[in-house]
């Protein structure tokens, strides 16, 4: 028998007759427990360290040409004039094209307050046209409030790619912060790991996304 064993699922651990020696169970809070079993009893515990696996660290590796900085400037334009005009929260969405290598925003016909926006995603982006369509981020300003994830945030963005949020976006020191998330797991990620250029720029954007956004 060896010394160490390892186990994804509790069931597995008890189904084994000798259970001498270490073993570690992966549990659903996501991490691994150390068992040790013998005539004085059972330990489970987390360990400090597991000497027997491979070392790894947190990390986010961007696959895709990092986003040019216009993207990044046509955003905080669009959610900059929205929290002056009325105060509300508005949201994009980012696509690349793998036809024509090229990034692309675009912004949905969306319902919006000062606290929540539903938007109505364009199905000719979604579906079997997402092979040529990669969905990269959904980006949305919290208006005057300060850029952080709510806990609405964080029930919304399940799909596995980017999130931005903008705040403070009617004063002198705008704020933007970025993630890399799928279901609960999530990793904050530096704005220029990913664009080329995070300058706070105000250009123009397309005319037509002001009538997409629809008050509440």
């Amino acid at each position: 028998m060896s010394l160490v064993s390892y186990f994804w699922r509790v069931t597995e651990y008890f189904s084994q007759s000798d259970k001498r020696g270490i073993s570690y169970i992966g549990a659903a809070d996501g991490q691994i427990y150390e068992v040790r079993e013998s005539m004085i009893g059972k330990m489970v515990a987390k360990p400090p360290a597991i000497p027997s696996l491979d070392n790894l660290t947190e990390s986010f590796s961007f696959r895709l040409p990092k986003i040019p900085g216009h993207i990044f400037n046509q955003m905080y334009s669009f959610f900059k004039d929205f929290c002056l005009r009325s105060d509300v929260e508005v949201m994009l969405q980012l696509y690349f094209d793998t036809e024509t290598k090229r990034y692309f925003l675009e912004c949905p016909v969306q319902h919006v307050s000062k606290v929540k926006v539903h938007a109505e995603l364009d199905p000719k982006y979604l579906g079997r046209n997402s092979l040529r369509f990669i969905q990269v981020a959904q980006v949305h300003s919290h208006n005057s409030m300060s850029a952080y994830f709510s806990a609405t945030d964080n029930q919304d963005e399940k799909a596995f790619m980017l999130y931005g949020v903008f705040g403070l976006l009617n004063t002198d020191t705008p704020q933007a912060k970025f993630r890399v998330k799928g279901n609960d797991t999530e990793l904050a990620i530096p704005i220029d790991q990913i664009f080329e250029s995070g300058a706070l720029v105000e250009v123009p954007y397309p005319a037509e996304w002001e009538t997409r956004v629809k008050y509440q």
